[in-house]
């Protein structure tokens, strides 16, 4: 099994960012499977192939990220109600735990998008996974930007509902939310901001360390 930062999902990266900046190799073997030591095979470990892992904020998936053939769409900040405020306040007191709540309140499925900009969203997702310049990833940013789009409006209940399904969507989703949630903490409590940046450089941390430390394993058994 190859693992990368593009392969892992909301819940590995969920998981990963409960380890601390020295994990063992069983608690990194969990994070990217979800098994402990006593429930996984040696011969899966010694198949294990792992990439870079390093968190990327990906320009397509700052905006959208398809599903089960379903489009997602991120919340506009200028259109946030109060109610979906108080709830990502109160999920990010431990956003650890309840990061994949938050991915689920934050993105929802596009309910508008005429055919013009359906057309601009799959030539942007082709360039955006295929580039590496600066200048282009800008001008996939201005471009994400221009697409207009409406979701569904919030609904704790429909989103705890999809909760199991969003945890299979790109992680990219989930490093976004967690970076956006750096900027909505400074409007809530100083101590929430200063965990969630200590949370995000243990994570980008502990996450290039990985590879290194299930090679380690790997060559050691």
């Amino acid at each position: 099994m190859v693992y990368n930062w593009n392969k892992l999902t909301v819940e590995q990266y969920s998981r990963m960012v409960t380890l601390g900046e020295q994990p063992t190799t069983d608690q990194v073997i969990w994070a990217l499977t979800g098994k402990n030591k006593n429930d996984i095979k040696l011969h899966e470990v010694k198949s294990m192939h792992i990439g870079d892992l390093t968190p990327k904020l990906d320009p397509f998936f700052t905006k959208f990220f398809t599903l089960d053939g379903v489009l997602y769409g991120f919340q506009d900040m200028n259109d946030l109600s109060f109610g979906l405020f108080a709830d990502l306040t109160e999920e990010g007191k431990n956003v650890q735990e309840n990061l994949a709540t938050m991915v689920s309140y934050l993105y929802r499925p596009v309910t508008k998008m005429n055919r013009w900009n359906r057309f601009k969203l799959r030539v942007m997702e082709a360039i955006a996974k295929r580039t590496t310049t600066v200048w282009a990833l800008k001008m996939v940013y201005k471009l994400l930007d221009s697409i207009k789009f409406e979701i569904e409006e919030y609904d704790p209940v429909k989103c705890d509902m999809r909760y199991k399904a969003i945890k299979k969507a790109p992680a990219s989703a989930a490093h976004n939310v967690a970076s956006f949630f750096l900027i909505l903490s400074k409007e809530l409590q100083t101590n929430s901001r200063r965990s969630m940046v200590m949370m995000l450089k243990e994570t980008v941390k502990t996450m290039r360390t990985q590879a290194t430390l299930i090679r380690d394993k790997q060559e050691q058994t």
